[in-house]
């Protein structure tokens, strides 16, 4: 639809050519800016753990690392 309205608006039949390689700019952009986030937990997942005992100490470091962050952030 797109392309078939460039074509008849510019009357240029590489209109979907040229379409195509825009889109495909746009997702090279896209992959090279997007962050890696293998063996990270995602921003509000559930944390994922095997047993209880793991979850306990998993949430204590997390409190941890966060007490340490707004200590930095309010020395700033």
């Amino acid at each position: 639809l797109i392309t078939t309205w460039l074509v008849s608006t510019t009357h240029n039949l590489m209109m979907p050519a040229y379409y195509l390689m825009g889109a495909g700019a746009i997702g090279v952009i896209t992959v090279f800016t997007m962050r890696e986030t293998a063996r990270k937990p995602l921003t509000g997942s559930a944390p994922a753990v095997g047993s209880e005992a793991e979850a306990h100490s998993l949430i204590k470091k997390l409190r941890l690392r966060q007490q340490k962050k707004d200590a930095a952030s309010s020395v700033k």
